[in-house]
């Protein structure tokens, strides 16, 4: 009888040095679950970066690409062209696409990044909670500032385009 008293003494929650490895437990379970998590939030954090740089990346493929079939395209007409004129309305024609294809290239890379941050600034799903289920404040303003920015870019553009146009119709009508 003494024997069981002894153990059931030492299986009670009372004893100090039983209550002190629980709690140790405790803390090193704790510790160890908001080290994951620590883990877990870099790795998606590094995930959307290398994601933001695809995209930056994508961009500049295809800016690369626009830009060197257009100055094909310009070297053809300047080996083409028979007159001075001819010569300048090619040039300035380079500069004004030129000057739209950096707009685009802009107007790309902000889109490309305003996406990524919009990402990036999502909560995580252990992290969400009910207010947080749409788009973060963050991102909800920038996609307001692209969309206020987008018809002054388009204005930039059509103030260049319509005297190019005019001028190539001129050029043709010439021929």
């Amino acid at each position: 009888m003494a024997t069981q008293t002894k153990r059931n003494a030492q299986e009670t929650p009372d004893d100090p040095g039983q209550a002190a490895m629980v709690g140790f437990a405790t803390a090193v379970g704790t510790a160890s679950e908001f080290q994951r998590q620590q883990l877990a939030a870099g790795a998606e954090a590094l995930s959307h970066f290398f994601r933001a740089a695809e995209a930056v990346q994508q961009a500049q493929l295809q800016m690369g690409q626009r830009a060197a079939l257009l100055h094909s395209q310009a070297a053809d007409n300047l080996r083409k062209a028979a007159s001075p004129l001819e010569l300048a309305s090619i040039q300035s024609t380079l500069v004004v696409y030129e000057f739209q294809e950096a707009m685009r290239y802009g107007q790309e890379l902000v889109a490309a990044l305003a996406k990524s941050s919009g990402e990036m600034l999502r909560p995580t799903q252990g992290v969400q909670d009910a207010s947080a289920a749409g788009a973060s404040p963050a991102a909800s303003m920038m996609g307001v500032a692209m969309n206020a920015a987008a018809p002054m870019a388009d204005a930039i553009q059509q103030m260049f385009t319509a005297p190019m146009k005019a001028a190539q119709a001129s050029s043709q009508s010439t021929h």
